[in-house]
């Protein structure tokens, strides 16, 4: 059995070193059009149109590698042009971990820069033509790779033309029991006329999972101080914040269940530690609450200890939403009176579960410049965004991307097949 798994991981690092080697040959890496230091500046600011919208699109959980993205790159761009938002937003698990999942960890700095520049380098494109932005916040999984940490990531973010977003003073002092944030963020959009901010957006990041207990990060005091001084000092306008994982609170705000009252499996629950280091189990049931929108698919999975992130939100009085992602068939939208909605989006990509439920998509968030205090916000998926035979039977070609082998396989039939069919019948 051993020689068996052994020779199998043998062949997919062969498999993988090749496929990397055949990027190296093709230029992979450095033939992003708009990326590079001959590149004019780009826009330090957003806008809301003449008609007084802002939209954003939310594109979470990619999963993204080098090889598993092509109808992934394709729906941006179509959403780009049909759409035409003013944002584009990564709320994190932008990278698959697949290079440390096969074995060829020593490969993953190369693996995290062809991934992220074969994303990276439609949204290029998509500025190039359509003069719309991305910026980005990090997930669980973009730091599973041991040997490019959050700040070289982000310097690779930010070799991109079509980013936007630095790093601020707001992760310094992160390095405690949660691990090191990097890249959280603020971004102002000003009035239709381009001289006033009237919105802000907050990105978030989340930090490392905690190895002691196998707990997600969370939001630091450090940020939330931060957060504090900034918000205050732009006059505490009408915000979103942008981030991977959902605040704990979640499961106090769907449908409670007391312990004593579980008899079925007909709950989700989730483990908490609280303050003093004891665990404890929440319990929620599987249905939303009455008048929520949106889907409730699979376990909420908040951190599982928490440093007051959704109280000093709500505290601060000006945070319309809380938008995230991690869960990958989720798209709840939990609007609250008095505080912070909780909405959660989908996966937008098909290196993971999701895309087989037909959820898998992005989320379209709209503001009116005439009433800041509210939005509206929908769901688009692949299977309503694509019509006709040819769309649908690559899109279940590409749902079928989460093993190794499909992955390539699928990418080859996709090149040699559908690519030159949609050419050909010009769709």
């Amino acid at each position: 059995m051993k020689t068996r798994k052994t020779k199998k991981r043998l062949l997919y690092l062969l498999a993988a070193v090749a496929l990397l080697l055949v990027c190296m040959i093709t230029g992979a890496v450095t033939k992003g059009a708009m990326r590079g230091q001959n590149i004019p500046e780009r826009s330090a600011s957003l806008q809301f149109q003449q008609d007084g919208t802002f939209k954003i699109i939310q594109v979470s959980d990619l999963h993204e590698t080098y090889f598993t993205g092509g109808i992934t790159k394709d729906f941006l761009y179509d959403l780009a042009r049909r759409e035409r938002p003013d944002l584009f937003v990564l709320t994190g698990d932008n990278l698959s971990s697949r290079a440390v999942d096969w074995g060829i960890g020593f490969l993953s700095r190369y693996w995290v820069k062809i991934s992220i520049h074969s994303f990276m380098d439609v949204f290029d494109r998509i500025y190039k033509d359509f003069g719309i932005p991305v910026t980005m916040v990090y997930g669980n999984h973009d730091a599973e790779f041991p040997r490019t940490s959050r700040e070289e990531q982000f310097a690779i973010y930010a070799s991109h033309r079509s980013f936007l977003g630095q790093a601020t003073a707001a992760d310094e002092g992160t390095q405690g029991k949660f691990g090191q944030s990097y890249g959280t963020h603020h971004l102002l959009i000003k009035d239709s006329a381009g001289q006033t901010p009237v919105f802000s957006l907050w990105l978030f990041d989340n930090a490392n999972n905690r190895e002691d207990d196998d707990g997600y990060g969370c939001v630091q005091k450090p940020q939330l101080d931060w957060f504090a001084a900034e918000n205050e000092a732009t006059g505490k306008l009408p915000s979103f914040v942008f981030q991977h994982i959902v605040v704990p609170e979640i499961y106090d705000l769907l449908t409670p269940i007391a312990q004593e009252d579980v008899t079925d499996d007909n709950v989700f629950h989730w483990d908490f530690v609280d303050e003093n280091g004891q665990a404890y189990t929440k319990y929620i049931a599987r249905t939303l609450p009455t008048g929520v929108r949106g889907q409730l698919n699979e376990t909420p999975c908040p951190p599982k200890h928490q440093e007051g992130q959704y109280s000093a939100l709500n505290e601060a009085g000006n945070v319309l939403a809380i938008f995230f992602g991690h869960e990958h068939t989720n798209t709840f939208e939990l609007r609250r009176d008095g505080a912070a909605d909780l909405v959660n989006s989908p996966s937008s990509g098909f290196g993971s579960h999701g895309s087989d439920l037909g959820v898998a998509g992005v989320r379209a968030i709209t503001l009116d410049e005439n009433d800041l205090s509210d939005y509206d916000t929908e769901i688009i998926t692949y299977q309503g965004y694509y019509e006709g035979a040819l769309r649908q039977a690559r899109l279940k070609l590409f749902q079928s991307l989460r093993s190794f082998p499909n992955t390539i396989l699928s990418q080859f039939v996709d090149i040699i097949a559908f690519r030159p069919l949609l050419r050909i019948t010009k769709r």
